[in-house]
């Protein structure tokens, strides 16, 4: 069984005493204290035949962003379950990323850190 990605899809942002995106959370569900670690934005599909094709990512940005709180339909809640669309107060590095359109998830396995990453520890073993 492959897992499913840890994500949220933000549609909008509020810069008060604490940093919180609004929007949705993707396939898995989002507790508090969990960490996303990479900020992204997917390639505009340009043509209808493209509509079947897996996202490919356009731009990624390295973060650490852990979830401080979650709120949805008028309260506080520990978890932000799958589809479901809420807002979650977020610390840490790469808050700058940030903007609607953007998905907060995991580093992609091809993106270029993340070949880099792989290259050094073939080479370390």
């Amino acid at each position: 069984m492959i897992d499913k990605e840890l994500q949220f899809i933000v549609a909008g942002v509020v810069h008060g005493e604490r940093f919180t995106v609004i929007g949705r959370c993707g396939d898995r569900p989002i507790h508090v204290g969990d960490v996303f670690d990479a900020v992204y934005r997917y390639k505009r599909r340009r043509y209808p035949d493209e509509l079947g094709d897996e996202p490919v990512r356009e731009i990624e940005k390295p973060a650490a962003l852990r979830v401080v709180s979650i709120y949805a339909y008028e309260r506080c809640l520990q978890t932000l379950g799958q589809g479901m669309t809420g807002s979650l107060s977020i610390e840490g590095d790469g808050l700058q990323y940030i903007a609607p359109g953007w998905i907060l998830g995991s580093k992609s396995e091809t993106s270029p850190s993340a070949r880099e990453d792989s290259k050094s520890v073939a080479a370390s073993v």
